[in-house]
């Protein structure tokens, strides 16, 4: 069970980073509301953001950690690093350099319905610092991937927790003073902070960074797989641009709606999903590994955890939105808002994890395409959809977080058709009946108590009771899996 015990080393960590995540947008909620400035800064702000999905969760440690992996197991893990960092580090200093430099042009092509307001004038002046970021989260994404490789989950999924920290500690100092400038000096001292908090556990683990400017047939191989692997992320990062693009003309606000909300759905994915994920693909990288077992266990965990999650946050979403945002400037408009957009996210949560998953597992042969291919199907698909349930549908708001998640079917269906080695489905029918049952009871639970205190207890008492219930009745039905979870716990907490 060791993808289970690094799955769960990552979710810690990143559980953590999530809720400092939250307080800190809860501090940009209360301060800013939904408004011209939160507008502004969630676009400036998405660009580097979406960098550190591409290169840290995603795309650059698909192609990365298995030729590293190779390359430690052959006793040339340093020199390979070498090479490789030389060449990262000049790629994304001029990427951060020309995108400073072209703020305007690329906030008009994201959110070209904000171009001559004050939302769109302040997201280019944000935006021309905030790429500054953009390359102190490069390189964090970088030391994520060698200490993934070297085992190593906690520190890497934590340090995006000193971010927001730092950043959560600024506002709470400065924002009265500063006003939205405090916005980007929080975003700058975070990601600075980010990177030094990596720098023990690279030291500690014989890492030695430095450069070699070599590009050999080994980095020319890195480069052919990096290439499909990037743009199969930056694909996948269109969609949350679709969404800001067609949210920009619509009313102010509605871009704020869709950061808000989308930050609360992705807590599950990102404790969880990305976890598994990031695991498997370390794990089917190394060389015996038993790939039908591992796939298998990695979707029931998939399973396991984003169904009962996708189920609480729609229920609950309406608590769960006041609770995290529902003060100062966030009006209980706002909270309607934003708490309907998290509901329609929310289905396709289980499609997102397993295409996140499958994804992994072409990555860990080296192919890069296929899930390239997957992604953009899947954003076609939306974009579609998008501007039809908005403009022809005329549903509004809700039209793009619904055609978001119905995308996300279309993207896990190609994968998984083009599985060679498909996961065993009796064990994953058994544990789909389970969930089932035990997320119906669940749901059941949580509709009977539902609105009887304030959001806050309600969120605080009903979410783990909720996720207790849901446990013991998949202990009650003799789930293989939680089994297997619960002995794993028990001999932990015996031992120590």
């Amino acid at each position: 069970m060791k993808l289970v015990g690094q799955a769960l080393s990552f979710a810690v960590a990143t559980f953590l980073s999530r809720i400092l995540g939250f307080l800190r947008d809860a501090a940009i909620a209360y301060y800013f509301g939904a408004s011209h400035v939160s507008d502004a800064f969630f676009v400036a702000f998405r660009i580097p953001n979406s960098f550190r999905r591409l290169l840290g969760e995603g795309g650059f440690n698909a192609a990365f950690v298995p030729m590293y992996v190779k390359a430690l197991e052959e006793g040339r893990g340093n020199v390979f690093l070498r090479k490789v960092f030389f060449l990262y580090v000049s790629v994304t200093g001029l990427v951060a350099l020309a995108g400073s430099l072209s703020a305007e042009i690329i906030v008009s092509l994201i959110a070209p319905g904000i171009r001559n307001s004050p939302a769109g004038e302040l997201a280019v002046f944000m935006a021309k610092f905030l790429f500054g970021y953009l390359f102190l989260i490069s390189l964090t994404a970088f030391f994520m991937g060698v200490l993934n490789s070297h085992g190593k989950f906690f520190i890497p999924a934590f340090s995006q927790a000193v971010f927001n920290g730092v950043f959560l500690l600024v506002l709470l100092l400065v924002a009265h003073t500063l006003g939205y400038k405090a916005l980007i000096l929080g975003v700058l001292l975070g990601g600075f902070m980010q990177v030094l908090v990596n720098l023990p556990s690279l030291l500690s683990s014989g890492v030695k960074l430095g450069f070699l400017p070599e590009v050999d047939d080994e980095v020319r191989k890195l480069m052919k797989r990096l290439i499909p692997a990037l743009a199969g992320f930056g694909v996948n990062q269109l969609s949350i641009f679709i969404d800001t693009f067609l949210a920009s003309f619509l009313r102010t606000g509605a871009i704020s709606y869709l950061y808000y909300a989308n930050r609360l759905y992705q807590l599950p994915f990102g404790v969880f999903s990305v976890g598994i994920a990031n695991s498997l693909l370390t794990l089917l990288s190394r060389s015996g590994a038993d790939k039908k077992k591992n796939i298998t266990d990695a979707y029931r965990l998939v399973i396991l955890i984003s169904l009962p999650a996708s189920a609480g946050i729609i229920t609950l979403s309406g608590s769960i939105v006041s609770a995290v945002y529902g003060r100062g400037n966030f009006s209980d408009q706002d909270v309607a808002n934003t708490s309907l957009v998290l509901s329609l996210y929310s289905l396709g949560l289980i499609f997102f994890s397993l295409q996140k998953v499958t994804s992994s597992v072409f990555f860990s042969k080296g192919d890069t395409l296929t899930p390239l291919k997957a992604n953009l199907l899947a954003v076609l698909s939306e974009g579609s959809m998008a501007s039809f349930l908005l403009f022809v549908a005329d549903l509004g708001l809700s039209g793009l977080p619904l055609a978001t998640a119905l995308s996300s079917l279309v993207g896990f269906g190609y994968l998984f058709l083009r599985l060679e080695v498909k996961p065993f489905l009796r064990p994953l029918a058994a544990t789909l009946i389970r969930v089932v049952i035990s997320v119906g009871i669940m749901v059941t639970f949580l509709f009977t108590f539902k609105g009887k205190t304030g959001p806050v207890l309600e969120v605080l008492t009903l979410v783990p009771s909720g996720a207790f219930l849901y446990f013991l009745c998949l202990l009650f039905l003799r789930d293989p899996l939680t089994l297997r979870l619960f002995k794993g716990l028990v001999e932990k907490g015996v031992k120590s």
